[in-house]
């Protein structure tokens, strides 16, 4: 009687994006949840038609009852899925948008009709009834599903018009086509009775959807409306343009959301978008806390203006108990090609800008300054520079040895081995600005390798008077699970052995992974590498921590010298620090020793070794082998 085939792979496609749905999106967001009972109703719709069909078919095999049920089910949710579509489309812009009640009330006026016309159809017949001798027979009123259901999309249709600025142009296009395929399917159904393909617009609506859907979670933000910034990336990498880029950032947005919650912030920043398209000429994009604005080249002094008037009207925001919120915000501008000729570069600069106004607190808006592009070229050559120069062939970047003094021994026994970037375009470049840099520039690791492998092959060539180097490690080298390869490896490739090599690392260390570093330190240990501790008393750890791990020496950083130098009772704190360290076989290294005063203090506190310029100053390769050659020729 009935084909029930485009049915079946309706019902298919809504159980395949059920698990979908489930498994990838997060449904305490109303959207999201609204996506899914659309699922669940064309899910139902289809079953229930195909229930339906089977009934009518084997009527009167089945109870009057049972065939009554499965129709009256049918019709229900097929007028639920249209329903449902228009309340996910009210949900989608209603999160940028703040439209007239009057669409909702006339959807829920209309399906409250059609649910009187299914639910009496019980007793009245309008609809469909099924006879003792005919079977199922269609009502005066068979029709009605489809007024009612077009009804529900006009209206719909209405408002997607109405506010066609606020969606993307792809779920624009999904609405607009819902229902051009709802009238396709019903005119089919009406002059064909044969085929049933009532779930069939709903499908084929849920696949554009979702589409959609996945492919706005890379372009849109739908909390504002506004384009991601991956989006303008995308769009500016392709075609750069000149124009003023802006960026402006929400300092305490996570704050605001924890005071008055997700729901009323999302609001906050609507507006606050508005306001933002009110004063400032241009176009927007979001990435979570920060906005971006491409606008047309112009005067900076001007945009900043616009800005902070942008922010003037939310600068204080009462919640429930009377207490003043406000927006917190930094926000810097920059042109575009002059300043930067990338939008990485473009990003970059304004990332700096940002953090420069966060350190100084001076002011909320910034712009470039020939200072700060100076500044900032420099960076990007010393960028260029390491990315260069960071292989063990390089002659720029070189390795410098400060020398240690063993008290006992009265000579010196080990040295620190210190990067050094020499000779290049821009000057000598010290480490207290490269470092960083390389830090900040994923280059960290990659200088603590190349600085490791020049060690090795120094200590290789030199075994005759070179006995051991402390080398630095960061955090980055020591959390790397390929650290004990690279290190025995380098030393295998280079000759020398395990005691010829001290690790050296620093506080911050310990308070990453303690349990991890610390199994990491004793498979050094055990192969005969030993490793100092690095500045103690300038980070995070204690003395039951350092005692738990297999550490050789504790360096004790020079601002306690200067403080033995200055206070007395500090003096006596260190002393019993030392001591203590001694009782638990501990050696002790101070460094930034520079005066005969200071030297005298940390002899007197009971030192094992002493680094700093007052007996020596970090030494190229040549001037440290020299300087071991005439302390061997000494001692000989």
């Amino acid at each position: 009687m009935y084909n029930i085939l485009g049915e079946f792979c309706s019902l298919l496609i809504s159980i395949v994006f059920l698990f979908f749905i489930i498994t990838s999106f997060y449904l305490k967001e109303r959207r999201n949840l609204l996506f899914l009972l659309c699922d669940i109703s064309l899910l139902l719709t289809c079953a229930s038609d195909i229930l339906s069909c089977v009934c009518i078919a084997e009527f009167p095999k089945y109870s009057m009852w049972l065939c009554n049920f499965t129709s009256t089910v049918f019709f229900l949710n097929l007028c639920a899925l249209p329903f449902i579509f228009c309340l996910y489309f009210y949900a989608s812009i209603s999160a940028v948008h703040k439209f007239s009640k009057i669409y909702h009330g006339v959807l829920i006026l209309i399906f409250i009709v059609y649910l009187f016309l299914v639910v009496g159809n019980l007793w009245t017949g309008w609809i469909f009834r099924f006879d003792p001798e005919k079977g199922y027979v269609r009502g005066s009123l068979k029709y009605c599903t489809f007024i009612i259901t077009g009804l529900q999309v006009i209206v719909t249709e209405v408002a997607v018009l109405k506010h066609r600025r606020v969606l993307s142009s792809r779920m624009f296009s999904v609405f607009v086509l819902y229902p051009v395929i709802s009238a396709i399917v019903m005119s089919f159904q009406i002059f064909n009775e044969y085929w049933l393909m009532s779930g069939c617009s709903g499908a084929v609506t849920m696949i554009l959807m979702y589409l959609a859907i996945q492919s706005d979670r890379i372009e849109i933000d739908y909390k504002s409306g506004l384009k991601t910034v991956q989006y303008l990336e995308r769009t500016m990498t392709k075609k750069m343009r000149a124009c003023t880029l802006s960026m402006i950032s929400v300092e305490n947005l996570g704050v605001l959301q924890e005071t008055f919650g997700s729901t009323e912030v999302d609001n906050l920043v609507y507006n606050l978008v508005r306001s933002f398209r009110f004063n400032i000429r241009g176009s927007f994009y979001r990435n979570g806390s920060k906005f971006m604005v491409v606008s047309p080249h112009g005067s900076i002094d001007v945009l900043e203006r616009q800005i902070k008037d942008s922010f003037s009207k939310y600068m204080n925001i009462l919640d429930k108990e009377g207490r003043r919120y406000r927006f917190e915000f930094i926000a810097a501008s920059v042109n575009v090609p002059e300043d930067a000729g990338s939008f990485d570069e473009a990003v970059e600069l304004l990332k700096g800008l940002m953090d420069k106004a966060r350190k100084e607190k001076t002011c909320c808006v910034v712009h470039s300054n020939e200072s700060f592009m100076n500044e900032f070229r420099r960076k990007k050559t010393i960028i260029k520079i390491l990315e260069r120069e960071l292989n063990p062939s390089s002659t720029q970047y070189q390795v410098y040895f400060q020398p240690i003094v063993s008290i006992e021994k009265q000579r010196f026994v080990y040295a620190e081995a210190l990067s050094r970037l020499i000779g290049t375009e821009i000057g000598d470049i010290s480490p207290a600005e490269f470092i960083p840099i390389a830090e900040n520039n994923g280059l960290i690791e990659r200088l603590g390798k190349v600085n490791f492998e020049k060690v090795c092959e120094f200590i290789s060539q030199n075994m005759d008077v070179v006995k051991a180097v402390s080398v630095n490690f960061s955090v980055y080298q020591m959390l790397n699970p390929e650290i004990k390869d690279f290190v025995f490896g380098t030393i295998e490739k280079y000759g020398i052995k395990p005691e010829n090599i001290i690790m050296e690392i620093t506080e911050s260390i310990l308070i990453d992974d303690f349990e991890l570093i610390r199994n990491r330190m004793e498979e050094f240990v055990k192969a005969g590498i030993i490793f100092y501790l690095d500045d103690f008393g300038t980070g995070f750890s204690n003395f039951a921590n350092v005692i738990r791990l297999p550490f050789y020496t504790i360096k004790i950083d020079r601002s306690f010298v200067l403080m033995m130098e200055k206070d007395e009772e500090m003096l006596k704190l260190v002393k019993n620090l030392i001591s203590t360290f001694k009782d638990s076989n501990l050696k002790i290294l101070v460094e930034g020793v520079e005066t005969e005063k200071q030297d005298e203090l940390v002899k007197h506190a009971g030192v094992d070794y002493i680094q700093g310029f007052l007996y020596s100053r970090p030494l190229p390769m040549s001037s440290y082998l020299e300087l071991l050659r005439g302390q061997q020729k000494k001692n000989s």
